[in-house]
């Protein structure tokens, strides 16, 4: 019953911390753009991410919606390495940041293919915990390229015939967490995740899924 329970109750604290953060933004704060130019300088917006994990085998959808702890998951014998380069556009309400992302990687191991993703970001950073730890979460929308199509991502796709689709959807979010005074290097958390949304994307169901760790830093 406890475990049943789980999902709800962090659910519940998210949307409480987010109703808590907008309700303390004033009218001015509601909309804060960082980037109107392509070529104008940083200040502080844009930000350089490597990554590297192991591959999972246990279904994202049982992850997400079962609650199955990450020491209950099941990982193969994969690994993923990348890197990636973004830029916050916009914050809202002073704790939701719109960021753009571009970013590639390589598959090991049991997957040997190649990835390429251009994603957008909503990033939460209202946590009221920040003084003490600065906490954001992030979930991400846009397109995974896939050099090959690996057996794994054959099974997963879940298509009839069998097979597999180069392009899915970049479903992949992420807990990161910094020194208060150093909101400038991140420990990021990520589910490096091409799904196919249900089938919308493609016909297919799923794809790979990698659960990396590593180090961003801000400019």
């Amino acid at each position: 019953m406890a475990r049943s329970r789980a999902p709800a109750r962090i659910l519940g604290a998210l949307v409480s911390a987010f109703v808590l953060a907008i309700t303390n933004a004033r009218a001015s704060d509601q909309v804060e753009w960082h980037w109107h130019r392509l070529f104008e300088p940083c200040n502080g917006n844009c930000a350089i991410t490597g990554l590297v994990g192991p591959g999972l085998s246990t279904n994202v959808q049982d992850i997400f919606f079962t609650a199955i702890p990450p020491w209950k998951w099941k990982y193969d014998q994969g690994w993923f390495i990348g890197g990636a380069a973004s830029r916050r556009i916009v914050t809202l309400f002073r704790v939701f940041d719109i960021e753009w992302e571009l970013g590639a990687g390589q598959r090991f191991g049991t997957q040997h293919e190649g990835e390429v993703w251009e994603a957008f970001y909503v990033r939460f950073t209202g946590f009221p915990w920040n003084h003490l730890l600065y906490t954001t979460f992030a979930l991400s929308t846009g397109l995974s390229y896939a050099t090959g199509i690996s057996d794994f991502e054959k099974v997963a796709g879940k298509l009839d015939p069998p097979g597999g689709t180069h392009v899915l959807h970049y479903f992949s979010p992420e807990l990161t967490f910094a020194l208060p005074e150093r909101r400038d290097r991140e420990l990021v958390f990520r589910l490096q995740h091409r799904s196919g949304a249900y089938g919308v994307i493609s016909g297919a169901f799923s794809g790979a899924t990698y659960l990396t760790a590593g180090v961003r830093f801000r400019f």
